[in-house]
């Protein structure tokens, strides 16, 4: 059984769904500490040949450099951040190929009613992994018995024992500090894989093609149909 585990990203680009649609089963991470300038909270439209960051407010709190990522409160109380959203959306992409297919599944995600982050963001990575047939298991940790408070690499060690993985498969960016946990993942008789993602280039709105964009952009520029065999086309893992 391949696992993986990750943090609940807003927009999330491309690859995150290929690490999806690789695994049995996905888990958001959604208890360790929030960080603000993360892709939790933030990620990447194209608008007139640039990328254009969105970000959404976070409540600010006492406790905010402790800030659990499932306990962080989406900021309504000067404006409704969702309205901006859809609005950028809706003005620059018009012109995209299915934008009249995808612009109503789009707004229902962006208005979603929740007060908080990783609930608003599983839900956006939910309805599209369902919207492109996606059928891996997607499980949110804080939802399930687990808990522990381990290091970084004993921690995703213990989760894959406590789901009881055959393989943990990882985004490139986490291998420093994993290749230190190999031999006790080995030990455990749980092989670790990691993506080397090779993004693929599609159908975008501009004259030049911008690579690490939000998902929203694929699904606009190239539909339902498309976008899962466009994800498939970046795919490539390897064993540590």
């Amino acid at each position: 059984m391949k696992l993986a585990l990750m943090q609940p990203t807003f927009n999330p680009w491309i690859g995150y769904f290929d690490l999806i649609d690789y695994v049995d089963k996905f888990i958001f991470f959604d208890t360790v500490q929030l960080n603000q300038q993360s892709w939790q909270t933030r990620n990447k439209l194209k608008i007139q040949d640039q990328e254009h960051f969105v970000i959404l407010p976070i409540q600010k709190t006492s406790s905010k450099q402790n800030m659990i990522i499932k306990e962080a409160i989406l900021d309504f109380r000067k404006f409704d951040f969702r309205k901006k959203l859809f609005k950028t959306i809706e003005q620059n992409y018009r012109k995209a190929k299915y934008f009249n297919e995808t612009i109503d599944f789009i707004k229902e995600l962006i208005f979603y009613e929740t007060n908080y982050l990783s609930s608003y963001n599983v839900n956006i990575i939910k309805q599209i992994c369902e919207k492109l047939n996606i059928q891996t298991e997607l499980i949110v940790l804080s939802q399930t018995d687990y808990s522990n408070e381990l290091s970084k690499g004993d921690l995703v060690l213990d989760i894959c024992k406590y789901f009881k993985a055959n393989d943990y498969v990882s985004p490139l960016g986490s291998k420093d500090y994993l290749d230190n946990y190999i031999e006790e993942f080995k030990s455990n008789n749980i092989n670790v894989e990691y993506q080397y993602f090779l993004h693929p280039k599609y159908e975008q709105l501009g004259k030049v093609f911008i690579s690490y964009i939000g998902i929203f952009d694929l699904l606009l520029n190239e539909g339902f149909k498309n976008s899962l065999k466009i994800i498939r086309e970046g795919r490539k893992y390897k064993n540590s």
